[in-house]
C-alpha cells in the first residue's frame, strides 16, 4: 500500500517538473532597444586621460592594447546598455542602433556562472546579448532549455 502511494506520488510530480521546463531563444537584436547612453567624445577623451596615464600599466591586462591610441581605447569602452527581453548586452556605440538591430545571430553557449547560468547569444561583429538566471539551462542544436 505505502509503495503505490509513493508511486502515485512521484507519478504525480512528473508533469509538474517536465511542465516547469521551457525552451528560450535568442533575442532578434530587431526588437532591442538602447537603454543606456553611448559616451560622448568628451567623455571618452577624459577616461582615456585617466585609464591611459602612467599608472594604468600596473592593470593592463591586454599586453598594452588599450591604450595605443585612442581609437584602441574606444574599442573597449565605447559602449550602451541594450535589452530584449530578459536579455542584456553593452554593445558598440560605433554602429547606428540600424546597424546595431540589423546584426545576425552567430553562436549560442550556455554557461555555469557561480550559482547562476549564462545563456550567452552572439552576432555578427562580436555583439552580444546575456540571460542571467537562476534556472539550470542546457543548450542542443541551437535551442535552450531552462528548468
Amino acid at each position: 500500500m505505502i509503495r503505490r502511494l509513493v508511486l502515485c506520488a512521484c507519478l504525480a510530480i512528473l508533469p509538474i517538473s517536465a511542465a516547469g521546463a521551457e525552451q528560450i531563444g535568442c533575442p532578434d537584436l530587431a526588437q532591442a532597444v538602447q537603454v543606456g547612453d553611448c559616451p560622448s567624445e568628451a567623455q571618452l577623451k577624459y577616461s582615456y586621460a585617466g585609464y591611459c596615464s602612467d599608472d594604468a600599466r600596473m592593470y593592463d591586462k591586454d599586453n598594452g592594447n588599450t591604450c595605443v591610441t585612442l581609437e584602441d581605447f574606444k574599442k573597449l569602452k565605447n559602449h550602451a546598455l541594450w535589452e530584449a527581453g530578459d536579455f542584456q548586452g553593452y554593445l558598440h556605440c560605433g554602429r547606428t542602433p540600424e546597424q546595431t538591430r540589423a546584426l545576425k545571430l552567430t553562436e549560442v553557449k550556455v554557461a555555469p556562472a557561480g550559482k547562476l547560468t549564462r545563456v550567452v547569444c552572439t552576432y555578427e561583429d562580436g555583439a552580444q546579448m546575456v540571460l542571467r538566471t537562476r534556472r539550470a539551462c542546457t543548450e542542443a542544436e541551437g535551442k535552450i532549455t531552462c528548468d
